[in-house]
């Protein structure tokens, strides 16, 4: 049962980041980088899915303050124009 609902969110997460790609016209495909943390990666899942600071914070045993940082350490990282944006770059390459 974990298991269908697990793929589930990702595909709620795959159509969002489908649908904000075509709102945007950026249809390359998005660049590997290696560079970003494990907790990066958590976090941009956790974006691509709607979630809010709090509720990433909450969900990954994490202080709000340490969230925000790392969030901007990704967007930067990734050259994304916003937050979810880079959770989509990161759904988009790891899955």
């Amino acid at each position: 049962m974990l298991n269908s609902a697990v793929r589930r969110d990702d595909l709620a997460a795959e159509t969002t980041c489908e649908v904000y790609e075509l709102g945007t016209l950026r249809r390359e495909p998005p660049e590997r980088h290696d560079d970003l943390t494990s907790r990066q990666i958590a976090i941009g899942r956790l974006l691509a899915t709607g979630l809010k600071d709090a509720a990433v914070a909450r969900e990954l045993g994490l202080s709000l303050r340490t969230v925000r940082s790392e969030i901007s350490a990704m967007v930067a990282t990734l050259g994304a124009r916003s937050r979810f944006q880079a959770g989509c770059l990161l759904t988009r390459r790891y899955g």
